[in-house]
C-alpha cells in the first residue's frame, strides 16, 4: 500500500479526526470580512484591540487605557485572538495595497478628485486642479475613467491636461476615449450593445466593483519640465470624467502621489484589514472542536459511532454553530468549553479519576473567564457529580461521594478566581471595576422585561425565535422525554443549561443579543438541544426499516442547513442597515404595528436602533430578508448584464408581498456575499500574484472538506449494495456545491 493510502486508511479510522477537519475547513471556506474587515461585535472589537496591543504594540497602549473593560468583557476571547494576530502581522505588512494600482513604473496611489462633466450634478466641475506640487518632472500618469460616455465615437476628446511651466509656457495634451481613458461600465451588457468607443486595456477594476475599470495614460516629457501647475479641463457638454489617481516623476527616477481631496484606503487601513480578517479563525477552529465533543459525548452515552457522527454533523451545519464560527462573538468559546466540561465529567462518571473532574471544572472556570453570565452553568455541573453518585446509592450517600469531586471541580476558582479578584480590585480602582461596572452592569438592562415577552421572544419570534433559526430542533426537541426515559438522571445536565440560559435571558432587556444571526444568547445550548435528539436519530439510522424516516430526517436537516446558509453568505448588518436608514422611517411606528409593539419601549432607546419589527413582525425578519437579498445576489452574479431583472428582484421586498409598501430608496446597499476569498478577490484584481494566493489557500481547504466528507460519508453509509448509490450522490452533491462557490469567484 502507498503513503498516500495508507494515510487515507489511518483518517478514516479516526472519525473524531473527520469531523474536526471538515468542520473546520468548512468554517474557514465561508469566513468573512465582515463589513470591509472592521469585525461583527462590539465585544470582537475589543478582544481584537486588546490581542494586537499585547502582541503588537510594545507600548501596550490600548491595554493600560482599557483595561477596565474585563469587567465587562471576559479575557478568554482576546486570548483566542492573540496568537492569530501575532501570526497575521507580518503578513499585514506585506499584503498588497488595496488603494494601489501597480503600473509597470510605479504603484498610482488611488485618491478622490471631484468629478468632471458636462452633466449637471453634485460637486461637478468643468476644470479641475491637480494640485501637484511645483517641480521639475520628466513623467506624469493620469488613472481615470469615463462616465455616460458610451455615445461618444472611438478618439473623442472629453478632456484636456494642461502643463504650466515656471517659465509661463504651457502644453496642452488631449483625453480620449478609446485612447487614453473610457467608459467604466464598458463590460456591462446595456453599456456593451450601445458603446461606440474602444475600450483601452484597463490597468485594474474599481474596488469594490469588480465590472468597473480603470484606466491610465502615460505623458514621457522630451526633457524635464519645470511644472508650476497642472489642470483638467472638460471639454464635452455632456458626460463625465473621473480623476482617480496621478503620479508625476522627477528625474531620479522617484515617483510622488497626486494629493487628491482623501485615501481611498490609508495603509493603516490595510493593515488592520489583513490583522483581523484572520482573527475570526479561532471560532471556526473552537467550535470544529465542540463538534468533535459532540461526538464524544454520544459515544459516551453510549450511542454508536455512526450515531455519535451523525449527531456531529447535524451540529456542525444545521445549527447556529455554523454562522457563529464565522463571527467574532465570544459565544462559541463558550459553547466549546462548556460542552467540553460536560464530556471531561462524563469520563469522570466513567472513570472515578478525579483529574477529570479538575480538568471539567478548568474548562468551566475558562468559560466564565469568557463570558461572565457562564457561571450560571457552575452549579449545574456541580449538580451533575451529585446526580452521577446517584446511581445504585441513595441521595445521601451520593451527596457524601460527590463532596471531594466537587472541591477538585471548584479548585480552580477558589486558587485562581479569588486571588484575581483581589490582585485586579488591588491593580485597578475598585469601584470602577466592580461596583461601576460588574455590580452596574447587572444593574443595567436586567431583571426590567416581562418573563413572557422575553421568553417567547427568544423561542418563538419570527426574527429571532431559536426554533425557526435552528429548524433541526423541532424534530430533536420531542425526543426530550424520550432521552430523559433512557438516560435518568445523567439528562439532567443536558435539559438543565438550556432551561437555565432561556430563563436567564428572557429577563434581560436586550435578550436577542443586539445586532446578530438569531438568538445569540442561546448559541451554548444547542450542541445540548443536538444531543437530546441521539435516540430519533439512532431509531431513524439503525432500526428504521424503511427509507421515508432517514429521508425525512434530512430534508429537515436540509432546511435547517439551508437557513444557516443564509446567516453565513451575508453579513447580518447588510440587512439590519437597509431596514433602519431605508424602511423604518417609511413605516407607523417604525414597523412596530405590525408586531413588536409590546417591545418598542425597551427596542426604541437601544444604541443600535429601533428593530422591534424586525425581531417580532414576519414581514421584516431577517430570515425572509436575507432570502430576497440573496436572489437578488444570485441575479446580480449570474446574470449581471441584465440590470432590469436586478431592479426586478430587488424591487420585491418581502413586506411588499405581505401589503407593506415601503420602498427602499437603495436597496443595492444590502447586496454582496460576506465570503473572505470574493472580497479578496473583488478587491485586489491588480494583484495577480496574491490571488495565486488566494486560491491556493481556498484549493486547499476545499480538498480537506471534501477528503473528509468522503471519509465521513463512509462512516455514515457503509459500503453495501443498498446504500452505495446515497454515499456516492452525497460526496457528489458535496463537491458540486464547491465547483459551484469556486465559479462565483469567475463571475466577479
Amino acid at each position: 500500500m502507498t503513503r498516500t493510502g495508507r494515510l487515507m486508511r489511518w483518517g478514516q479510522a479516526r472519525p473524531a479526526l473527520l469531523l474536526f477537519l471538515f468542520s473546520f475547513a468548512l468554517y474557514a471556506l465561508s469566513m468573512g470580512p465582515a463589513r470591509n474587515g472592521s469585525g461583527y461585535s462590539a465585544d470582537g472589537t475589543f478582544a481584537f484591540e486588546m490581542a494586537k496591543s499585547v502582541m503588537v504594540d510594545p507600548g501596550h497602549a490600548y491595554l493600560r487605557d482599557q483595561n477596565r473593560n474585563f469587567a465587562r468583557w471576559g479575557i478568554g476571547l482576546p486570548t483566542a485572538f492573540a496568537p492569530i494576530v501575532a501570526f497575521a502581522e507580518p503578513l499585514a505588512k506585506k499584503a498588497p495595497q488595496r488603494d494601489r494600482i501597480p503600473l509597470d513604473a510605479h504603484e498610482v496611489l488611488l485618491v478622490s478628485y471631484p468629478p468632471l462633466g458636462g452633466t449637471p450634478a453634485k460637486d461637478v466641475q468643468r476644470e479641475l486642479d491637480l494640485d501637484i506640487a511645483p517641480g521639475v518632472y520628466d513623467a506624469l500618469i493620469l488613472v481615470s475613467h469615463s462616465g455616460l460616455s458610451a455615445d461618444f465615437v472611438q478618439g473623442t476628446e472629453i478632456a484636456r491636461l494642461r502643463l504650466h511651466d515656471t517659465s509661463g509656457r504651457s502644453t496642452e495634451h488631449p483625453i480620449r476615449v478609446g485612447i487614453e481613458t473610457a467608459e467604466w461600465a464598458y463590460d456591462r451588457g446595456d453599456v456593451r450593445a450601445v458603446i461606440k468607443h474602444a475600450q483601452p486595456p484597463p490597468v485594474a477594476r474599481h474596488i469594490g466593483n469588480s465590472r468597473a475599470y480603470y484606466y491610465a495614460a502615460t505623458w514621457l516629457f522630451d526633457s524635464p519640465r519645470d511644472l508650476a501647475s497642472a489642470r483638467i479641463a472638460y471639454v464635452q457638454p455632456d458626460g463625465n470624467f473621473y480623476v482617480d489617481g496621478l503620479a508625476v516623476r522627477t528625474p531620479d527616477g522617484t515617483w510622488q502621489d497626486g494629493p487628491g481631496v482623501g485615501r481611498v484606503w490609508s495603509e493603516r487601513q490595510n493593515r488592520e484589514f489583513f490583522r483581523r480578517i484572520w482573527v475570526v479563525a479561532a471560532n471556526a477552529l473552537v467550535t470544529a472542536l465542540g463538534v468533535v465533543l459532540v461526538f464524544r459525548i454520544l459515544r459516551r452515552l453510549s450511542y454508536s459511532e455512526r450515531v455519535a457522527v451523525v449527531g456531529a454533523l447535524i451540529y456542525a451545519i444545521g445549527t447556529m454553530a455554523w454562522p457563529y464560527a464565522k463571527f467574532d462573538f465570544s459565544e462559541p468559546i463558550v459553547t466549546t468549553l462548556l460542552l467540553g466540561s460536560v464530556w471531561l465529567l462524563l469520563v469522570f462518571d466513567s472513570t472515578r479519576q478525579r483529574r477529570y473532574a479538575l480538568l471539567a471544572g478548568l474548562l468551566a472556570f475558562a468559560a466564565v473567564l469568557t463570558k461572565y453570565v457562564s457561571v450560571i452553568a457552575v452549579p449545574l455541573l456541580l449538580a451533575s457529580l451529585v446526580v452521577f453518585a446517584k446511581s445504585g446509592n441513595s441521595w445521601r450517600r451520593a451527596l457524601r461521594a460527590s463532596v471531594r469531586p466537587a472541591l477538585v471541580f471548584l479548585a480552580p476558582f477558589a486558587g485562581v478566581l479569588l486571588p484575581g479578584l483581589v490582585a485586579a480590585a488591588t491593580l485597578f480602582e475598585f469601584q470602577i471595576l466592580y461596583v461601576h461596572e460588574l455590580i452596574g452592569g447587572l444593574q443595567r438592562g436586567w431583571l426590567e422585561l416581562p418573563f413572557g415577552l422575553g421568553l417567547g421572544g427568544l423561542i418563538t419570534s419570527w426574527g429571532k425565535g431559536v426554533l425557526w433559526y435552528n429548524p433541526i430542533l423541532l424534530v430533536t426537541l420531542p425526543v426530550l422525554p424520550w432521552f430523559v426515559r433512557r438516560h435518568g438522571w445523567r439528562s439532567l445536565i443536558f435539559v438543565a443549561i438550556p432551561v437555565a440560559y432561556a430563563l436567564l435571558y428572557s429577563r434581560k432587556q436586550v435578550w436577542y443579543g443586539g445586532n446578530s444571526w438569531g438568538p445569540r444568547y442561546l448559541v451554548p445550548t444547542l450542541p445540548l438541544l443536538v444531543i437530546v435528539g441521539a435516540p430519533l436519530f439512532e431509531r431513524v439510522i439503525e432500526r428504521a426499516r424503511s427509507w421515508l424516516p432517514g429521508a425525512a430526517l434530512a430534508v429537515v436537516l436540509l432546511i435547517s442547513a439551508s437557513v444557516q446558509f443564509m446567516g453565513v453568505a451575508k453579513d447580518f448588518i447588510s440587512y439590519l442597515d437597509l431596514f433602519q436608514q431605508q424602511v423604518a422611517g417609511g413605516v407607523p411606528l417604525k414597523g412596530a404595528v405590525y408586531g413588536g409593539a409590546d417591545y418598542q419601549p425597551w427596542s426604541s432607546i437601544q444604541p443600535e436602533g429601533d428593530f422591534a419589527a424586525v425581531l417580532y413582525a414576519y414581514q421584516f425578519s431577517p430570515l425572509l430578508a436575507h432570502a430576497w437579498l440573496l436572489r437578488a445576489d444570485a441575479v446580480n452574479l449570474l446574470a449581471p448584464d441584465r440590470t432590469d431583472w436586478l431592479a426586478d428582484s430587488l424591487g420585491r421586498t418581502p413586506w411588499l408581498r405581505f401589503g407593506i409598501d415601503a420602498v427602499p430608496v437603495r436597496p443595492e446597499n444590502g447586496l454582496g456575499l460576506d465570503f473572505w476569498s470574493l472580497r479578496l478577490v473583488e478587491s485586489f484584481l491588480a494583484y495577480p500574484g496574491f490571488l495565486i494566493w488566494v486560491t491556493a489557500l481556498l484549493l486547499l481547504l476545499q480538498f480537506a472538506a471534501l477528503g473528509a466528507w468522503v471519509g465521513l460519508s463512509g462512516r455514515i453509509w457503509p459500503s453495501v449494495r443498498g446504500v452505495r448509490l446515497t454515499r456516492f450522490l452525497a460526496i457528489g452533491a458535496f463537491a458540486a456545491l464547491l465547483i459551484s462557490f469556486d465559479t462565483l469567484h469567475f463571475m466577479l
